[in-house]
């Protein structure tokens, strides 16, 4: 499976396509993946500026006992009030990050939490790409996954 990477250009108009949700839609996802109202903007800043310790996590979590769980949060739903100016600043900063996460997800082998973020993402009601993963959250102790994902390029 390729990965669709989004260009500077694309990016860069994120704004028109990234508003805050009105009624806050989340999609139904598989058994294995919940959708939590915990994620917020901060949650999301902080991932995108922490991509590489996030793939860290990732490992770490691979390595143990712990039982994974995904939450999928579409961009818009944190974006409530929020500037989306910032977010495009964040993600434009932050974009080289963001392709080398969205690389270590489309070719990590023998990953089984990589996994289980692939089969959230696949098993979603309207299939994710791995190219519209922004950032992930991870939580070492709990197991949580939280993925955040951008709009499918139209």
């Amino acid at each position: 499976m390729a990965v669709r990477r989004r260009t500077i250009g694309v990016v860069e108009t994120l704004d028109q396509r990234i508003v805050p949700a009105g009624g806050g839609s989340k999609q139904a996802v598989a058994a294995a993946v919940q959708n939590l109202g915990q994620a917020n903007f901060g949650n999301l800043i902080s991932a995108l500026n922490n991509i590489g310790a996030q793939i860290n996590n990732l490992n770490v979590l691979n390595n143990s006992n712990v039982p994974v769980t995904v939450s999928l949060v579409n961009v818009q739903d944190v974006l409530n009030g929020n500037n989306v100016n910032a977010l495009n600043n964040v993600l434009n900063h932050s974009l080289n990050n963001v392709h080398i996460l969205q690389d270590f997800l489309n070719n990590s082998l023998n990953n089984n939490t990589v996994q289980v973020i692939k089969d959230a993402l696949n098993n979603n009601t309207i299939p994710i790409d791995i190219g519209q993963v922004a950032a992930i959250n991870v939580n070492v102790l709990s197991g949580q996954v939280t993925v955040f994902t951008l709009p499918p390029v139209v």
